[in-house]
This record gives structure tokens, sequence and C-alpha cells, in this order.
């Protein structure tokens, strides 16, 4: 039996392991109230913006672009910006917490904070995908930096550095 040596596979399953912990909690802990959600959608030089109490929600496009941004917290907020051909998709779904993603250059950004008073900051580019994930008090990063999780649950991943973590309490996974 040959076992490959290459770090390419883990990356691959750690963030389809983040992937699927932000989809069971999202499960788990809903997405905040039906009524509550503010939507924004922009594409090709558009910038749209809504507020509705604590609520708020931008997208903002170049050309060629598309940014999506949405809040279903009551109290929370969603940006989402892109450009050259980007593509941003912001979505918070917690009281007291933000989700802020770009993509520049061709590529894409993922933001999602599932957890209360989290934050979630993708910054993708160069065509590459960058993914951030904040659950219950917990930040994410994914960008040029590279990846970085802290506090309560996080989980980044960013293709064009190949970084990626994940921070689950006393787990702490590079």
């Amino acid at each position: 039996m040959r076992i490959a040596k290459s770090g390419k596979g883990i990356r691959v399953l750690i963030a389809g392991a983040a992937g699927g912990a932000a989809i069971g909690l999202m499960a788990l802990f809903g997405g905040g109230h039906a009524a509550a959600d503010t939507t924004c959608s922009a594409t090709d030089n558009n910038r749209v913006e809504h507020a509705d109490g604590l609520s708020h929600c931008i997208a903002n496009a170049g050309p060629g672009s598309r940014a999506d941004a949405r809040d279903t917290s009551n109290s929370g907020v969603a940006t989402a910006v892109a450009t050259q051909r980007g593509a941003a998709t912001s979505i918070n779904l917690q009281p007291w917490s933000e989700a802020l993603s770009s993509g520049v250059h061709g590529g894409s950004g993922y933001a999602i904070s599932t957890g209360p008073r989290s934050t979630s900051i993708a910054m993708a580019r160069d065509g590459g995908t960058s993914i951030a994930i904040g659950g219950w008090g917990g930040q994410a990063y994914a960008g040029p930096a590279g990846a970085v999780c802290a506090g309560g649950f996080g989980a980044a991943y960013d293709s064009t550095t190949g970084q990626y973590c994940v921070k689950s309490g006393s787990l702490d996974l590079h």
C-alpha cells in the first residue's frame, strides 16, 4: 500500500470537515428570525445597502463582478465587496455578529457567521477561493495573510496561500 505524502489531500479533508461543521451548526442553531432577513445583491458596477433596525447589509460590485450579503439575525452586519470579475458572499446568521467578504481579480470570497458574537472575514484574490466561518464567539480570517482562527469556533481556508485552520475549544488545527 502506498501512502501519499502530499498535504493537499489533508487540506481538502479539513476544508470539507469545516464546511460540514458549519452546515451542522446552521441546522442545529437555525438562522435567526425569518422576518428579520436583510438581503443585498449587486452586480456590474452597482451598490445596494439596506438597514432594518440593527440589521444591516451592503453589497458593492464592480465591473463584471457579483456581491451578495444577507443578515438574518436582526442585529448584525453582512458586507460583500467584489471587483475585477470577483465574487463575494457574506451571510450572518446570529445576533451581534458580522460577516465580511471580498473577491478581487476573479477571486471568490465566502464569509459565514453561524454563532452569536462571531466574526468572519474572507478576502479572495487572483482567481482563488477564501472561506471563513465564525461560530459561537469565534473569529475566522482567510486572505492574503493565510488563515487565522480564534475564540470559540472558527474555520478558514485560503486557496491562494494554501493555508487552513479549525479552532473549536482546545482543538486547534493548522
